[in-house]
């Protein structure tokens, strides 16, 4: 009798469920909706295709191609309560992305933002209107615009200088002569095998961390406080929740109350230590503000900004854009050098060139400069085939329709997710002649911008339009920089002989190289410079 009543329970709940799913499509007005897959079910819609280890951009790829239109690839899907339209090509990145970008320039809301955004009140996932056009004026005039870069350019060479030496101390030996003098000499090992992957990250982390608090990037994480090198461990570890797509209770919220996965339990004790940390900082040097022990720094502009306008710029505030510069400045560039590391080391003939060009326009026992980026497009080209093929946010920060709008032909409503596979359209065949080489000679004809009519809808690693990451300069500046650095200080090689393996891992929304180590060695011509870093 209890199992009857039971089994009676679960069909009245299944059937209640339908009908919720189903009365708001037999009450409202037909729309012609982009192609969609067929074969959605009730309650959960296309959730059963991403029931797969595929990796997401891969999985949105093979549906977009499958079923989308072939002239835009238009993909309409309906995912358990919320509608996505994924833009596959170009031409929709173009029509959606750049001819509807106040319609388009929300952005959805998420389990993940509801802990991290600071009440969605930070300039990465506020939604578009006042609060945001301010937060994005202060950030792109104090910190991003080219005079704030050139002002910054001393906290970036610190943070490559200490990469350097940290590189150097582990692939040579210092022993003391025989001799009363107090000179050392320093004996060349064969060269060292060195870890990548976490050298990147420190370098993107003290680089981030000096912009933010002015505090000097002297000996990186190795001598920096006890409380700095907590809060790199919480950012970089592999269990950090931060996907911005998809966590199935943004699609399916009656299973945040059962929380399986324990993810929204995860995000939630990921936020509550960053926001620990972050009020540690923002009391510490309010203080040595107020002190007038002042260095230019993000938290020095913000506090300028709070001592004129305490309501408008609180600490809620200030906390929020320091996050956001770590959450889009630290994996992403740490992400991309080691992909242009690895595609580098498996194209010897590539790195042989990046290296003469370096060579050939950097004066000789003189170390890479910020200015001389200008005088590098081959490097700078390495720089944004890497972001080609492996744009280290493959679907980008999603967007959402504002209101109800027309694409071309089609209805969408409002409320929709938006999200470009730049995966999809960086690796386009109708974009890019043999999209899956290695070629960075085809960026070399590209203006500085990289945003010339030809290329600026098929190549977008950063976004596009008013919501497109304002950190791009910054970005571009600490990857050149850093990789021609390694390049003229440093011989590379693989280990072994075998070529790297390519292939990606997924980690929520953001896509990594498998662990890169390699072979280092100072160069001879290099070495007393090296000594002196």
């Amino acid at each position: 009798m209890e199992l009857l009543l039971l089994f009676s329970s679960i069909v009245t709940l299944f059937i209640l469920l339908l009908a919720i799913y189903k009365l708001p499509l037999l009450f409202s007005p037909k729309k012609h909706l982009p192609p969609s897959p067929p074969g959605a079910l009730p309650i959960i819609g296309h959730l059963r295709l991403f029931f797969t280890s595929t990796p997401l951009h891969l999985t949105l790829q093979s549906i977009s191609t499958k079923y989308s239109n072939k002239c835009t690839n238009y993909i309409f899907l309906k995912l358990g309560v919320r509608n996505v339209l994924v833009l596959s090509s170009p031409a929709a990145v173009q029509e959606c992305i750049y001819k509807n970008d106040v319609a388009f320039a929300n952005r959805p809301r998420s389990i993940a933002n509801d802990y991290t955004s600071y009440d969605y009140t930070n300039v990465a996932f506020s939604n578009y209107g006042p609060l945001w056009r301010d937060h994005r004026r202060i950030t792109t005039t104090n910190f991003f615009s080219s005079t704030s870069l050139h002002e910054s350019s001393g906290v970036r060479h610190d943070a490559v200088r200490c990469l350097l030496r940290d590189l150097y101390n582990t692939t040579t030996t210092t022993t003391a002569p025989t001799t009363t003098t107090t000179t050392t000499t320093c004996t060349m090992n064969n060269g060292g095998e060195v870890d990548l992957k976490m050298k990147f990250l420190e370098l993107t982390f003290n680089t981030m961390m000096s912009m933010s608090t002015g505090e000097a990037v002297g000996e990186g994480l190795h001598n920096t406080s006890e409380e700095n090198k907590c809060f790199f461990e919480l950012l970089v570890k592999d269990n950090q929740p931060t996907s911005l797509f998809m966590i199935p209770g943004d699609y399916l919220p009656w299973l945040r109350y059962f929380d399986v996965l324990k993810i929204e339990r995860s995000v939630a004790e990921v936020s509550r230590m960053s926001d620990e940390y972050f009020e540690k900082i923002v009391e510490r040097f309010r203080k040595e503000y107020y002190a007038e022990k002042k260095s230019k720094s993000v938290l020095d502009v913000l506090f300028s900004l709070q001592r004129e306008n305490p309501e408008q710029y609180n600490d809620q505030i200030i906390k929020g854009m320091i996050l956001t510069m770590f959450g889009a400045g630290l994996d992403t560039s740490a992400i991309t050098l080691e992909w242009a590391m690895s595609l580098l080391l498996n194209h010897p003939e590539k790195l042989k060139k990046a290296v003469h060009e370096v060579d050939d326009n950097i004066e000789p026992h003189c170390l890479l400069k910020d200015s001389d980026i200008s005088n590098l497009p081959y490097l700078k080209s390495i720089i944004q085939e890497t972001l080609r093929l492996y744009p280290p946010a493959p679907l980008l920060i999603p967007h959402e329709a504002a209101h109800e709008c027309k694409v071309e032909q089609y209805d969408i409503p409002s409320g929709t997710i938006v999200a470009m596979n730049a995966w999809a359209i960086h690796r386009d065949p109708k974009a890019w002649p043999e999209p899956d080489k290695f070629m960075p000679e085809r960026f070399m004809r590209r203006d500085d911008n990289n945003k010339s009519k030809d290329i600026m809808f098929k190549f977008i690693p950063f976004g596009i339009g008013r919501r497109g990451c304002l950190g791009e300069g910054l970005a571009m500046h600490i990857m050149t920089l850093a990789l021609g650095s390694l390049l003229r200080c440093f011989e590379w090689d693989k280990i072994g002989g075998d070529d790297i393996d390519m292939s990606e891992e997924v980690h929520f929304f953001l896509v990594k190289a498998k662990a890169l180590k390699a072979l280092c060695k100072p160069r001879l011509e290099m070495l007393n410079v090296l000594r002196q870093v």
